[in-house]
């Protein structure tokens, strides 16, 4: 596979067409597992959670590895207490995914309000001026969500992490159909 960076244009646009039949059985299959995840939350809660966390504890012994290994360095020492943590985090979620889903939405009630802010400041400055309408949106919508998530909490998180991330495959599927679409047609070749 060829360096997307270094790609032409009308070399991407090829490849987009060329897989695009890929592209778009990815996107069903996305949008299926999406909706699956909206009419089951607490399963693709369950499932997530349990995916995060032996996420987390893979990456912790990477990163232990990685600590081992470049034990001369100033950092290694702050790079293998991050590795301890996020080894720590992962087994007592996996101990406890009920009360790791219940961290974890309240981490994103938290995360919701703090990026609706930023997103509302800077669409106030002049730095957003020309996205402002958008940047505002965004920003309301993000501190809702956070607001709905703190405001339920901890009752919604048997139910939040699962929606939330059917809600994103769902939605990423349809862009990458999309996607595929515009490149069978040759759209990416014209707007190159």
């Amino acid at each position: 596979m060829s360096d997307v960076s270094s790609a032409s244009p009308q070399d991407l646009a090829k490849s987009l067409k060329a897989s695009s039949g890929v592209m778009r059985t990815v996107g069903v299959i996305q949008i299926v597992l999406g909706a699956a995840a909206i009419l089951a939350p607490q399963v693709a809660t369950a499932v997530g959670v349990e995916f995060l966390a032996w996420m987390l504890c893979f990456s912790s012994v990477m990163q232990g590895v990685l600590a081992f290994r470049t034990s001369g360095w100033k950092g290694a020492s702050l790079l293998g207490l991050g590795a301890l943590i996020s080894l720590a985090a992962g087994l007592l979620i996996l101990m406890d995914p009920l009360e790791g889903a219940i961290a974890i939405t309240l981490f994103l009630a938290i995360a919701c309000g703090f990026e609706g802010v930023t997103r509302l400041m800077i669409g106030m400055s002049s730095a957003g001026a020309h996205a402002r309408g958008a940047l505002v949106l965004c920003g309301l919508a993000s501190l809702a969500v956070g607001a709905l998530l703190a405001l339920e909490w901890p009752g919604d998180s048997v139910w939040a992490i699962g929606l939330l991330l059917g809600v994103n495959l769902f939605m990423t599927g349809f862009s990458v159909i999309g996607v595929a679409s515009a490149a069978s047609r040759g759209d990416a070749q014209q707007s190159s």
